[in-house]
C-alpha cells in the first residue's frame, strides 16, 4: 500500500540542519498552539497536533531522523518511497518498539479515544508501539485496539513520563559546580531525597538529565530533566566560557604603573600588574581564569580585566598644589 510522504522538517517549521534546540524549540511553540485542550472540539488543530507530535518523535531520535533523512533522499531522487509498492505493515527492524518521547501514551489515549496518533507513513517505516506483537494485525494503547486481523490484543508496558524543571544556579555555582537536594513524591504519597551534582560550567539553558526519577510506569519510571536558569551576577558579564569584570584601579596606579587585584567568581583575588601609563577602559585578558568548558573542568576560557581609573575625590591644599604644578608641566592651562 502506498503513502503519502510526511516532510517533518516543514511540519515543524524548521531547516534540514536545525540542531535539538531549535526542534525541541519550533516543537514546544506548536504544541502549545495546537493542543486540544486549547482547541477542543477542533478537528484541524487535533490533526496538526498529531502532525507535529509525529514529526517530533522522528527529528528528536537520532536514530530515527537518520533512517528519516535516508528515505527523504531516496524520495527526492526516484519521487516514491522505498517499497511503497509493497504490502503495508510497520517497518521497524525487528519488530523494534520505540517509546514516545513528546507526549506520554496516557496523555495519547486520553487524547484521542485510543486511536493511533501516528500516520501510516509513520507506521510504515517506523513503527510504533501501538502495533501488536507478531504481526497480529491489532494495535492497542491502554487496552482498546484499532480495527485488524482478528487476534488476541497486546497489552503494552509503558515507560513513566519525563518530567522537567527549572533548577537557579549562581555564576559562582557554575564556576566552581554545585549540588541541590529535591524532594520527589512518589504515587503512594511517600517522598524522598535526592542529592543532584550540578556540573562546572553550566550555562543558561543547560539541561541535566536523571535517570529513573520521572513519572511512573509500568516498565519503569522516565527522567527527571533540570532546566538551567542563570542568575544575574552584578560583577561579571559571561561570554560563553570568556568572563568580563572591572578593576578599580588608583589614579596613581595608573599613571605610576603597580598593582591591582582582580576578583573571580569563586572569591579567589588574583594580582594584575598594571603598567605606567595605563588608560582607563583598558582590558587585560587572564588566561585560563573564565568559565570551565562543560564536561571539561580542567579546560577553562579566559577572564578579562578592564580598567576602571578611580580618581581622588578628595585634596587637601598641599596635595592640590602639587597637582596643579604636575597639570601645568605637561601643558596644562586651566582653559
Amino acid at each position: 500500500m502506498a503513502v503519502d510522504y510526511k516532510d517533518y522538517y516543514k511540519i515543524l517549521g524548521v531547516s534540514k540542519n536545525a540542531g535539538e534546540k531549535e526542534i525541541r524549540s519550533a516543537y514546544r511553540k506548536l504544541a502549545r498552539q495546537y493542543h486540544p485542550d486549547v482547541n477542543p472540539g477542533d478537528k484541524a488543530a487535533e490533526d496538526k497536533f498529531k502532525e507535529i507530535n509525529e514529526a517530533n518523535e522522528v527529528l528528536s531520535d537520532p536514530e530515527k531522523r537518520k533512517k528519516y533523512d535516508e528515505l527523504s533522499d531516496y524520495y527526492q531522487q526516484y519521487g516514491r518511497m522505498p517499497g511503497a509498492s509493497a504490502g503495508g505493515g510497520p517497518a521497524g527492524p525487528g519488530g523494534a518498539r520505540y517509546e514516545y518521547r513528546t507526549v506520554s501514551p496516557e496523555d495519547l489515549n486520553d487524547l484521542f479515544g485510543g486511536q493511533s496518533p501516528f500516520s501510516d507513513f509513520f507506521e510504515q517505516f517506523f513503527g510504533s508501539d501501538f502495533s501488536g506483537a507478531g504481526g497480529s494485525g491489532f494495535s492497542n494503547m491502554g487496552g482498546q485496539t484499532r480495527a485488524g486481523a482478528a487476534g488476541r490484543a497486546h497489552q503494552r508496558a509503558t515507560v513513566g513520563q519525563d518530567i522537567e524543571s527549572q533548577v537557579e544556579v549562581t555564576l559562582a555555582e557554575a564556576y566552581t559546580g554545585a549540588t541541590r537536594v529535591f524532594e520527589l513524591m512518589d504515587v503512594d504519597g511517600s517522598s524522598k531525597r535526592i542529592e543532584v551534582k550540578i556540573p562546572a560550567g553550566v550555562d543558561e539553558g543547560s539541561r541535566i538529565r536523571i535517570a529513573g526519577q520521572g513519572g511512573p510506569g509500568t516498565a519503569g519510571r522516565g527522567n527527571l530533566y533540570l532546566l538551567v536558569h542563570i542568575a544575574p551576577d552584578a560583577r561579571f558579564t559571561r561570554e560563553g566560557t570568556a568572563l568580563r569584570t572591572t578593576v578599580d584601579v588608583p589614579l596613581a596606579v595608573a599613571m605610576l604603573g603597580g598593582e591591582a587585584h582582580v576578583a573571580t567568581p569563586d572569591g579567589r583575588k588574583l594580582a594584575l600588574r598594571i603598567p605606567s601609563a595605563t588608560s582607563n577602559g583598558k582590558s587585560f585578558r587572564l588566561r585560563g581564569q573564565g568559565m570551565p568548558h562543560l564536561g571539561q573542568p580542567d579546560k577553562r576560557g579566559d577572564l578579562y580585566a578592564e580598567v576602571s581609573v578611580v580618581l581622588p575625590t578628595h585634596m587637601n591644599d598641599e596635595q592640590r598644589r602639587l597637582f596643579e604644578a604636575f597639570a601645568r608641566s605637561v601643558g596644562y592651562d586651566g582653559s
